[in-house]
């Protein structure tokens, strides 16, 4: 990676369903004529549905299943990360971590040996949800403070869907915040402006913050029985299973950090009844449920967040695509889960 040096990168991160994708298509638009962009993207689940919807916006992209950037060895972050810079040698490098992912460890990886000098790491954006500063499981959640901890840029999105005391809350959180403060935005449909990747990562002493002092301790004191990183990361499988056959229901669980992810990619020419999936979307009380489905009324994109949003139309994929669903709860809702996988199955057609 010698000939490539001070790549700009950014952090685009942020807990589950807060809009980094989105954010993302934002800023893909705003690339300047000329720029070759490449995206690197992370998902909790085995099963990538966000890299299926940025797949129409012409830019690289390179795929992370199953929580990878944060584990320890993060082998296969670095292996996508070094094949994105020297097949496409781009001119500005996006990395979206999964929405449970701590980017502590991130940030540490991109700034020392062997990208120190062949990246250079810019401002990072994180995406918040006001209305999870009244929330417990969202405060009190370790990721959930590093996020916000690290960030360099803050987007309140989903502003919209405030009220008065979720504003005020959010304006007193952030005078609460220490120096130095992040820029805060409030937002909609995570517009975001493309000069903010360019702003300066905050000077903090090289200490972080406690949280993220706390997660890099645990996650290299591996001779600690209660802070074993890798075994709470523990996918349960192995990452290089073959691929599976094209007409089968592949179902792969993944857990961390308290939560239970289940992918479903479904055989290709799958069709799912529409009315049937919209009654499992609406009924979904989890905190994020994702997909890419080819319905009896079209192609349909399933995004649910903490028990808002359902299924969006959209055009059909220009190239073949395995339908695919993404649900992610607590490890306490196990049951929930295997419930929902029993409706989802049961709710296809019969390919013609």
């Amino acid at each position: 990676m010698t000939q490539h040096r001070d790549i700009p990168l950014n952090l685009i991160t942020g807990f589950l369903g807060v809009g980094k994708t989105t954010a993302i298509r934002h800023l893909l638009a705003q690339r300047p004529e000329g720029e070759h962009w490449a995206v690197l993207v992370n998902e909790f689940g085995e099963i990538g549905v966000d890299g299926g919807l940025l797949a129409d916006t012409g830019v690289a992209l390179e795929e992370i299943p199953g929580g990878c950037l944060c584990c320890v060895s993060a082998q296969m972050f670095t292996v996508g990360l070094n094949r994105l810079i020297r097949s496409q040698k781009p001119d500005r490098i996006l990395i979206e971590p999964t929405g449970l992912g701590h980017p502590a460890q991130i940030i540490r990886t991109l700034t020392e040996p062997p990208y120190a000098g062949v990246l250079d790491l810019r401002a990072t954006v994180t995406l918040m949800d006001a209305r999870h500063l009244a929330s417990p499981r969202h405060r009190e959640h370790p990721t959930w403070q590093d996020q916000i901890a690290l960030a360099d840029v803050l987007l309140a999105n989903k502003a919209d869907l405030y009220s008065e005391d979720d504003r005020e809350t959010l304006h007193a959180y952030v005078a609460a915040m220490p120096s130095p403060r992040p820029l805060v935005v409030e937002t909609t449909q995570a517009r975001i402006e493309r000069e903010w990747l360019d702003r300066p990562r905050l000077e903090r002493g090289g200490a972080l913050f406690p949280e993220a002092r706390a997660f890099l301790d645990a996650a290299t004191e591996s001779a600690d029985p209660g802070h074993d990183h890798a075994h709470a990361h523990a996918h349960g499988h192995d990452h290089d299973h073959p691929a599976p056959a094209t007409d089968e229901w592949v179902t792969i669980d993944t857990r961390g950090d308290g939560y239970i992810g289940r992918s479903w990619l479904m055989p290709e020419g799958q069709v799912v009844d529409h009315a049937t999936l919209a009654g499992l979307v609406d009924g979904f009380t989890g905190d994020r449920l994702k997909g890419l489905v080819a319905t009896d009324q079209g192609w349909h994109r399933i995004n649910r967040v903490d028990g808002h949003g359902g299924l969006e139309p959209m055009a059909a994929p220009n190239t073949p695509l395995r339908p695919r669903i993404e649900a992610i709860l607590p490890e306490s809702d196990t049951a929930a889960l295997d419930a929902l996988a029993k409706a989802f199955e049961a709710a296809h057609t019969p390919n013609t």
